[in-house]
């Protein structure tokens, strides 16, 4: 063996090193889930599937977890979890890289020093007996949003025993107005969501429902559904965003109104005044409002008006007035599933901030939240929590406010710990470990809050309490039941119906009608920073700007041009004094006269992946207006900031790659043309794609579950800007008015593929079942394939990142990892096919149709993506290209690709 290779004693050390330090750092279990099935013959039989539910933003969506031997590879929707119904967003396919990211908090520490777990408990233990007699004043406790009925009764006993300690929620993306123009309407606070499959007209103002958020699968997969029922009855519902600030749904829209922010409640107003709302004090006009009103009015019961958490409580008050006018049978409204419904937004910490400033607050636990970070700099929080004498932050990593804490303590990660949680609707869900715990100090919420009152109790016998108090003697029943569904039937919230109140209206907003006005709005990928420590995400382009690794501000093309700039241009953002440098990036779907500055980048205590990415707008938000600012000045400095964008926005022009169609229109068969390469027969299966362009919403579930799939590797930043990207599915964006169209583009698998002829290698080549397979032992990196690649959907591998021991250990075991300096491209997840070809001959019958189901296939919420057999007449796919919407990508070129799309639908083109 050679000398640079170890030899056989030392391959024996660095494992028993290994499976050391693997005991010292991770605990075995003493209680697991309860897998969701047995694995089926022929497969491995140490993997298993879990079924459990993620938190966003405090409410949960339902997931399978696929495992092997005790460590979780890859997440899917519970298609029986009503917040899922199958489908993941890019923050479920992600939690397997934050699960085994070696940055995470891994011990416990008072003021810089490790301790031991007995030293937390002695301390929680003497902070219990000082805060018992003084019935528990002093004591604040900030959580994020809480869903979880068992969490819920934890603080609910805390309370109870010491009266004078106070809870607060708080989410740096809580949608306080929304509460509060419930309230307005109808004198109580209630939680509202549109049912889309029943919808024939939507108007969003400012509102988003197509984008990032805990219901953005379900209604997602409701708007898709009411979009084919339309086409298959030739009367398509409508999308109309009026927005300032470029968002999926206005992207998707059908009809889409550019609006200053200072505009969107006038338009609002004068839709309601078209339509007759009573009650309404104050209208404006607008030349489009009589067209909006019409078609609301037109569809009726049918339609719906939903207002965006930017908006004032009074467009919230005013859209629940033109829903109840309406009639809307789209609207749901029913108690909320957050434990209190109660304002939870940056300024609802002001009275926490004055109470650790004046001494008052003398032991505060920050569970879950990082306020020193996402708090507006104007509340001062971080100043005032250093006046703590106790402070408490429990979290994945060790954060800003870590940092400032005297104890950090390590929080489980949701994949490795027992709980429970609501869904948007309220529905239940019990959350089981999916995998070994991998941080042996980390605990739970519930946990830390059993542990101060006194109960030294872990985490599942928590839970359990919680659902034997609610089901009585029918517990182990309903406990094996909810763990293998996922889900508790029943336990959604009933629908309300509820009057609106005489005086709902407070009137026009009092707006400022001078200077710039500054949009905070949610990164789509790392949202208010909670992400930005994973590196898929912050490598995910942006759906909208296609930026990674950062963000940018984002204005029109002609506020650009009014003050001189370019992309990447970089300008000085003040605000009230104070102060940041960001470069800019003109999108053409965004309304003049304003900016947008996404949440967050900026972050200050991280590793690489997460640090000093992107520019802080948390600086400049007002905790009382939280995502709009008045009178901000924007100057450029003359400099120019490097932006990291995988695509610059295109026109429809020379052949349309995005195609759009009118009602009931098509494309005729092209004719086949003559060609060099040889035809391939195939007598059994032969797999192909199609992907409908009127269904994908540019989310990008499907690029990161590719990733997570197929063991795909980080390039980082700087790969990254030089154009190496290895994602095997991207999705490109193309514009059409102020609305744009996403195309998800794989490998095409040609029938006649230019880059299988060119390789001087045979690396590249047609397998019996019409797949484009890649050899990699064969593979001398020519890059020719590449070269001949009209799609250019193939990456070479620069680096050995399979031996590269910096990024984080994410391997599924089904795909191989390649080594440097070879091409490597999406293969229509062969080994799901081989899978399933196995499984079929054991049992001794034919592949069923669905049964295999490629990874961006699976976590689609609009089902954009079928997959199949296209020899066989019967299948989804065979049925999709037989469509006459049906085409195929630079289908001039004669590639005969199986990866084909169906054209956008809107009507009016």
């Amino acid at each position: 063996m050679s000398g640079s290779h170890p030899g056989r004693r030392e391959i024996l050390r660095l494992s028993a090193a290994s499976l050391a330090l693997a005991a010292a750092g991770c605990d075995e279990p003493t209680e697991f889930g309860q897998p969701l099935y047995a694995p089926p013959r022929g497969e491995v039989q140490d993997a298993a599937t879990y079924a459990t539910v993620l938190d966003l933003q405090g409410l949960g969506r339902g997931m399978l977890v696929r495992t092997r031997a005790g460590h979780a590879v890859k997440v899917d929707g519970n298609a029986l979890h009503p917040a899922s119904l199958g489908a993941t967003d890019v923050f479920a396919e992600a939690a397997v890289l934050s699960l085994h990211d070696p940055a995470r908090a891994r011990r416990l520490r008072e003021g810089g020093w490790t301790r031991a777990p007995a030293a937390l408990d002695a301390t929680l233990a003497a902070a219990r007996a000082e805060l018992a007699a003084r019935n528990g004043a002093g004591l604040h406790v900030v959580t994020g949003p809480i869903a979880s009925p068992t969490t819920a009764r934890l603080l609910a006993t805390l309370l109870a025993a010491w009266p004078g300690a106070r809870w607060q929620q708080y989410d740096p993306l809580a949608e306080d107005a929304a509460l509060a123009g419930a309230e307005l309407a109808f004198g109580t606070p209630v939680a509202t969501w549109p049912d889309l499959a029943r919808a024939q007209v939507v108007l969003a103002l400012g509102a988003d429902p197509l984008g990032p958020g805990p219901a953005q699968l379900h209604l997602a997969r409701n708007w898709a559904l009411a979009r084919a029922e339309g086409r298959g009855r030739g009367v398509l519902p409508s999308l109309i965003v009026a927005e300032a600030s470029p968002t999926l749904s206005g992207a998707k829209a059908d009809r889409h109104i550019l609006l200053h922010p200072r505009e969107i409640e006038p338009f609002g107003r004068a839709v309601a005044a078209a339509l007759g709302v009573p009650g309404l004090q104050g209208a404006a006009s607008h030349p489009e409002a009589e067209a909006v009103a019409a078609a609301l009015r037109r569809a009726g019961p049918a339609a719906v008006m939903l207002a965006g958490r930017a908006e004032a409580p009074g467009l919230h008050a005013l859209a629940h007035a033109v829903n109840a006018a309406l009639g809307s049978e789209v609207v749901h409204h029913a108690a909320p599933a957050l434990a209190r419904p109660a304002p939870m937004g940056p300024a609802a910490l002001r009275p926490l901030v004055q109470a650790m400033a004046n001494g008052a607050a003398t032991h505060v636990l920050l569970l879950g939240v990082n306020p020193v970070y996402d708090v507006p700099a104007e509340l001062g929080f971080a100043p005032a929590l250093a006046r703590v004498p106790f402070s408490l932050h429990a979290g994945l990593y060790p954060d800003e406010t870590a940092r400032l804490c005297t104890w950090q303590v390590p929080l489980s990660h949701e994949l490795e710990s027992w709980g429970d949680s609501r869904a948007f609707d309220g529905t239940a869900a019990i959350r089981q470990p999916a995998t070994r715990p991998l941080v042996g100090a980390a605990r739970t919420v519930d946990e830390l809050l059993a542990a101060l009152l006194g109960a030294e109790e872990r985490a599942l016998p928590l839970v359990q309490a919680t659902w034997r108090e609610a089901w009585g003697a029918a517990f182990e029943e309903g406990w094996r039941a909810a763990l293998e569904a996922g889900v508790i039937p029943g336990s959604a919230a009933p629908r309300l119906h509820l009057p609106l109140r005489p005086g709902w209206d407070p009137g026009p907003a009092r707006q400022s009608q001078a200077g710039l006005v500054a949009v905070f709005t949610p990164d789509p990928c790392t949202l208010d920073g909670r992400f930005a420590e994973n590196a898929w995400l912050q490598e995910l382009p942006r759906p909208l700007t296609k930026i990674a690794w950062g963000n940018a501000v984002l204005l029109a093309p002609s506020t650009a041009a009014e003050y001189g700039m370019s992309a990447g241009d970089e300008v000085v953002i003040e605000r009230a004094g104070r102060r940041v440098l960001a470069p800019v990036w003109p999108v053409p779907w965004h309304a003049p006269g304003c900016i947008t500055l996404p949440l967050g980048g900026g972050r200050i205590a991280s590793t690489e992946v997460g640090l000093g990415r992107g520019l802080d707008a948390q600086i400049l938000r007002d905790p009382d207006t939280p995502w709009t600012g008045e009178h901000v000045t924007m100057a450029p400095t003359g400099r120019h900031a490097r932006v990291i964008a995988s695509q610059l926005e295109r026109d429809f022009d020379g052949p349309a790659a995005a195609r759009i169609v009118a009602p009931g229109e098509g494309f005729a068969p092209p004719a086949p043309a003559p060609s060099l390469y040889p035809d391939w027969k195939y007598e059994g299966h032969a797999w192909g794609m199609a992907i409908d362009l009127d269904t994908c919403i540019g989310c990008n579930a499907c690029v990161v579950a590719c990733q997570s799939e197929n063991n795909i590797p980080v390039v980082g930043p700087e790969q990254m800007a030089m154009g190496r990207r290895m994602h095997w599915l991207r999705v490109d964006i193309y514009r059409h008015g102020v609305s744009a169209i996403f195309q998800p583009v794989p490998c095409m698998h040609c029938e006649k593929a230019p880059c299988e002829v060119v390789c001087p290698v045979n690396a590249t080549v047609h397998d019996h079942e019409g797949l484009n397979v890649m050899v990699y032992p064969r593979c001398i990196g020519t890059r020719t394939c590449s070269n001949n690649c009209p799609y250019k959907v193939r990456r070479f591998n620069w680096y050995d990142y399979a031996r590269d021991e910096t990024p984080v250990k994410v391997r599924n075991p089904d795909v191989p990892i390649r080594p440097r300096g070879v091409m490597e491209k999406c293969t229509y997840c062969q080994h799901r096919i081989a899978a399933a070809r196995s499984e079929a001959r054991m049992e001794d019958r034919p592949i069923r149709d669905g049964e295999v189901e490629t990874a961006c296939q699976r976590a689609c919420p609009t089902r954009a993506i079928v997959f199949g057999d296209v020899n066989d007449p019967d299948t989804a796919v065979a049925r999709a290209k037989r469509a006459e919407r049906n085409y195929a990508l630079l289908g001039e070129l004669d590639t005969r690709p199986r990866t084909t799309y169906l054209a956008r639908v809107q009507a009016g083109r």
